[in-house]
């Protein structure tokens, strides 16, 4: 995969491609607008992704919050709300708390039919959201 913000991604962010999914995996929140930019760039890529049909976002071993900054991208880059809804989209929490929060979110813009949390390993009613 060409891209021009794997150099720019934090260390505590991996991705990957397993049959049709496309993972994304955070291990912590306290990262750099840069870095939080190309973690922008990098979903926006999953979603344009043609190999695959659904992104899941690990975010169940994160540590803090986004900084106030990072959110602001996700809650207000055009180009990032319009391309969200090419694929489904699972985000996998650790609490009831950030799985409400980025719920809510996902209303708000209208996504909630394509892109939804859960605060719970990868398992079948995740899969059945992705792909039902």
């Amino acid at each position: 995969m060409k891209n021009t913000f794997d150099d720019k991604l934090p260390k505590t962010t991996t991705y990957w491609i397993e049959g049709e999914i496309f993972f994304i995996k955070n291990t912590n929140f306290f990262v750099t607008l840069e870095e939080g930019k190309a973690m922008a760039e990098l979903l926006i890529f999953a979603m344009q992704e043609k190999s695959t049909k659904a992104v899941v976002i690990d975010n169940r071993e994160a540590k803090g919050a986004w900084p106030k900054e990072i959110s602001q991208i996700w809650e207000t880059d055009s180009r990032y709300i319009n391309v969200i809804s090419n694929k489904k989209m699972a985000t996998l929490t650790n609490s009831a708390i950030k799985t409400l929060q980025t719920n809510r979110l996902s209303m708000e813009h209208g996504l909630a039919t394509s892109s939804k949390a859960f605060n719970s390993d990868f398992n079948e009613e995740v899969k059945a959201f992705l792909f039902g």
